[in-house]
């Protein structure tokens, strides 16, 4: 206990020190000069004897079902190394992102890689791969998936409680009972309360009812989610773009299938993440599954376009507030109600956390926060700063 005080009066002591060094005066980052003169590497700088390139088959629909897989055409071409597919890969369980899939959850879900010598050459391969489709219904809105018989992003459900999936409808009572332009309010998957709400509104001065949206936003880092991996004496060497060295290792491991201590990782610098690199992210995986087949270094470079769908966003709120304002400008009474566009997968608990700024910020008397995340066919949400 006394070792564990002495470094925090330690850290304290080296933060106040930094805080005088630097707090209102011009300074140079330490990796400004690497940056600026070329000499920082990221994971796409990367080269290696025997190297090919992946480029990604992704889906053209929201949500569909692969039915057949045709690349006999593209592995005959010259320079054409090799095709991973999902059925060849070991995904996380639902509801976690995927490596790769049969069951597109998105525009640009990647469905498979294909590896050439070149991008140019691998990206000509894709077009001779012959991928049929099942489509099946999706959707964009969580208030459409959410009214009765309203379609699900998901064959196995639309609503993500933990690590698991539900089926939730409201009925139709719920969205008649509200007026043009205002969110239904039914059955909720998280509720919480303190304080006497109806007390508190009775109080108010003031009470205002509103109606709110706010939009996803793709993270879009100016570094794209590249990755570079070959194998030597049993261990997987991985070059990727996160925002921590250590912190994402166990679920890189586990994406790669081996143990974090077979698993040498390197992220010396990051071309930017906004929360959206702060772990592991499946897209990682598909170079060094790949490398592992073909027992050569591969790379995968994730093109802008391609970063705009398999990237990270932030999730959208449809939502309704009752606020009741006392004469001294104090909130008396809080009503939150959010419905979250959370992605196809486990998306990220902003809808919760909104909840608690609310508490934080206004500090209200008394408050009931309603919420429900819903499944939507669009690229995933994550964190974003």
């Amino acid at each position: 206990m006394m070792a564990r005080r002495t470094r925090r009066r330690e850290f304290q002591t080296v933060g106040a020190q930094m805080a005088y060094d630097l707090l209102g005066k011009n300074f140079t980052p330490p990796d400004i000069h690497a940056k600026v003169t070329g000499k920082a590497k990221y994971s796409e700088d990367i080269r290696a004897d025997g190297m090919v390139y992946v480029k990604l088959l992704t889906s053209p629909m929201p949500h569909a079902r692969v039915t057949s897989v045709d690349a006999s055409a593209a592995l005959a071409m010259p320079g054409v190394h090799g095709v991973l597919t999902a059925d060849e890969v070991t995904n996380p369980p639902a509801p976690q992102e995927t490596i790769l899939t049969n069951e597109p959850l998105f525009v640009g879900h990647p469905i498979l890689a294909v590896a050439a010598d070149t991008e140019e050459l691998a990206t000509d391969a894709l077009e001779q791969i012959k991928v049929t489709y099942e489509e099946l219904p999706f959707t964009v809105d969580p208030l459409q998936s959410l009214f009765p018989g309203g379609p699900n992003a998901r064959t196995d459900g639309n609503v993500v409680q933990g690590v698991e999936l539900k089926d939730v409808k409201w009925t139709a009572q719920d969205f008649a009972a509200v007026a043009e332009g205002q969110l239904p309010q039914g059955a909720p998957l998280s509720e919480w309360s303190f304080g006497d709400i109806e007390a508190g509104f009775a109080a108010a001065k003031l009470v205002l009812d509103e109606t709110f949206v706010t939009a996803g936003l793709g993270h879009h880092s100016m570094e794209p989610r590249s990755a570079f991996a070959y194998w030597q004496n049993g261990k997987c060497h991985l070059y990727g773009s996160t925002q921590s060295q250590s912190f994402p290792v166990p679920g890189i491991a586990r994406l790669c299938g081996v143990e974090p201590a077979d698993l040498v990782y390197v992220s010396e610098f990051c071309g930017g993440g906004f929360g959206s690199k702060g772990g592991a992210y499946p897209l990682m995986a598909i170079p060094a599954l790949m490398s592992k087949k073909l027992g050569r270094p591969v790379m995968m470079r994730i093109s802008r376009h391609e970063e705009y769908f398999m990237g990270s966003a932030r999730p959208g709120f449809q939502g309704r507030i009752k606020m009741g304002f006392a004469a001294d400008g104090r909130v008396t009474a809080v009503d939150l109600y959010v419905v979250q566009e959370n992605g196809p997968n486990q998306g990220f608990n902003d809808w919760s956390s909104a909840a608690e700024a609310v508490t934080i910020i206004y500090q209200p008397a008394a408050m009931r926060f309603r919420g429900v995340p819903v499944a939507t066919n669009t690229p995933p949400r994550g964190p974003q700063r």
